[in-house]
């Protein structure tokens, strides 16, 4: 290998002239705003922030599509294929040029574009350190607490004993008792934050973009800063050291040379297997890449498929169905050793049993889009036999997955050891009837016949699997909005009639009502418990506001002639729990009505 370096406008150059471009097996974009901008820091305070690993080859392979429309068609020379680094150079391209990403979504090309932005009025270094003691002075920068119980940031300017006066981020001001030290996140933002409304309009919060784009002394101009400015040095100074990194700071980069594709690919493994940037999925893709050139693009365009069907399944998970049913376990350690033939057949066995499993949920198990599953890997096994049978051609088969499923979604079955776990439902499939291996499976972590109780669904959130299973019953209850009446269903179309989670008694007046009576932490808790939320309809959200449900469930009474509705979400219809005073009596009744109907939905598919 040859070891070199480049400046970062050199680098991004080779990049948008698609000199340098990116092979088969590298993952999309996945970088979030939050990394731009650190990557943006670390480059201002010169730190380090990783090397680039390059391939040159005579041979171009399959290549990705390009994050950015060529800007040049002028002739380039040998083609370079980015093996490590493509989140940074993407992020950078973007940032340098301000183009966004474009990025497959689908079918259809996305764009993204982060815009990061530089307070030229940030302390100076070491004035946002950790304060050995608990007292603050004026000038510091701090998180404070204001009226509504959260700490915000903002920098003091005026201490009273123990009192602090903060002037905050979004404008505000006022008096603080509590204040505590900026966290790691609040110490960056000082510096360097994401667009947003407090900041996009205060003259000392520039875009990084269009400073890089039209330079410091365009810059100055526009904020009518000139030589004799009091800060004119300091906004000058801190410009230019940001201006200057794209050609001052130089990155390590290794080119290999004279390899082969496969040969590469192993360097592509073993470069990512030292840390933890790539899944073992995302390993195992490029492993298949190398050995079956042109595959991802199949892979791609399988889920573009599952997306029109509202399944949003990557190509990670197919890999995982592939080797599933290619070596009956879930670890991806044979994945090197299999030969194009098995890999093309398996494939050919994975699309099968996908489009099965997603017709079965769609059409027998009230799923109708994966948005909810707690997990995609609880389809892995769906997949595997219905890669072979048929999951409905008889209704033990069909009560007997739909059992399973449901099952395994509530508890859990892979959140922890999950290849382990997955390699042993997979050996179920070598019986007769492996339905009922599969839950004696779940059974052998949880208890025979393990059934729900009020006390799983207290204190849960949107977050627990239960909520899927509320969900399903929904669907199968035929639940509609309390509101407009309209059909409760993941994929309805229409922005007005997209599904929400909607709470019961309105969050702003339990946050009033638990103000002075439970911790930040408890109150967030107990008002987005599990036992307060119904699905409703945008438009119906909409319509309901924040009414008390002492004002709306009498009139959804009336509107539509009974408790009906109510009770096709499991929502108890007592006049007499409807109050805030009474708002934990109605969780324990809610949640007492979810377990009844939930256990007598599961037991009529055993």
């Amino acid at each position: 290998m040859e070891p070199t370096n480049r400046k970062i406008q050199a680098l991004v150059d080779m990049f948008l002239v698609q000199e340098l471009l990116l092979p088969e097996m590298q993952r999309k974009y996945v970088w979030r705003a939050t990394q731009v901008r650190d990557l943006i820091d670390s480059i201002y305070r010169d730190y380090p922030s990783g090397s680039i690993l390059i391939w040159e080859t005579d041979n171009l392979p399959e290549v990705k599509t390009h994050a950015f429309e060529k800007t040049s068609q002028l002739p380039i020379g040998k083609r370079l294929l980015l093996l490590d680094g493509q989140q940074r150079v993407t992020s950078l391209a973007s940032i340098l040029t301000g183009h966004p990403v474009r990025i497959k979504e689908g079918t259809k090309i996305k764009e993204k574009f982060v815009d990061i932005y530089f307070n030229i009025d940030h302390p100076e270094e070491g004035a946002a350190e950790i304060k050995e003691t608990a007292r603050f002075e004026v000038s510091d920068f701090v998180e404070a607490k204001r009226e509504d119980g959260e700490f915000y940031t903002g920098k003091i300017s005026a201490v009273d004993n123990k009192r602090y006066y903060i002037i905050y981020d979004d404008g505000d001001e006022g008096w603080s008792d509590e204040v505590r030290d900026l966290g790691e996140e609040g110490k960056k933002e000082l510096y360097f934050q994401i667009k947003n409304k407090k900041i996009e309009n205060k003259p000392n919060w520039i875009s990084v973009t269009k400073l890089f784009k039209d330079g410091v002394g365009s810059i100055l101009r526009s904020l009518k800063i000139g030589a004799d400015h009091p800060n004119f040095d300091k906004y000058n100074e801190r410009l230019n050291q940001l201006y200057s990194r794209k050609e001052s700071y130089l990155y390590p980069i290794q080119i290999i040379r004279d390899k082969e594709y496969n040969e590469v690919t192993e360097i592509f493994i073993r470069v990512n297997t030292s840390g933890t940037r790539l899944r073992s999925s995302d390993l195992a893709l490029a492993q298949i890449t190398s050995a079956w050139p042109g595959s991802m693009k199949l892979f791609e365009e399988f889920v573009d498929q599952c997306i029109k069907k509202d399944f949003y399944l990557d190509e990670n998970f197919f890999v995982r169905c592939l080797i599933c049913i290619a070596t009956v376990q879930a670890k991806f350690d044979n994945t090197n050793r299999m030969s194009l033939d098995k890999l093309k057949d398996s494939w050919e066995l994975t699309k099968k049993g996908v489009q099965n499993t997603i017709n079965f949920l769609k059409n027998n198990a009230f799923v109708d889009s994966s948005a909810l599953l707690p997990s995609p890997i609880l389809l892995v096994p769906l997949v595997y036999y219905s890669s072979k049978e048929d999951l409905c051609v008889t209704p033990e088969i069909e009560k007997g997955f739909l059992y399973w499923f449901y099952n395994a979604a509530i508890w859990g079955r892979y959140s922890a050891s999950m290849e382990t776990r997955l390699t042993q439902d997979l050996m179920a499939f070598s019986n007769k009837k492996p339905w009922i291996t599969l839950i004696d499976n779940i059974w052998q972590l949880v208890g025979k016949d393990r059934k729900i109780t009020p006390e799983d669904i207290r204190g849960k959130s949107i977050s627990n699997p239960l909520f899927f299973i509320m969900y399903v019953l929904a669907r199968k209850n035929d639940a509609r909005d309390l509101e407009t009446g309209g059909i409760i269903n993941y994929t309805n179309f229409g922005t007005n009639n997209k599904i929400e989670f909607d709470h019961i008694f309105p969050k702003s007046k339990l946050e009033s009502f638990f103000k002075n009576k439970l911790d930040n932490s408890e109150r967030k808790k107990i008002i987005n418990e599990l036992a307060n939320i119904a699905f409703m309809t945008k438009k119906g959200n909409i319509i309901k506001t924040n009414d008390d449900p002492s004002t709306y469930f009498p009139k959804v009474h009336s509107k539509y002639n009974g408790k009906d509705y109510f009770e096709r979400q499991q929502i108890p219809y007592d006049r007499s729990l409807l109050s805030y005073e009474k708002y934990q009596e109605f969780l324990n009744k809610r949640a007492v009505v979810l377990t009844e109907k939930i256990t007598e939905f599961l037991d009529g598919l055993k």
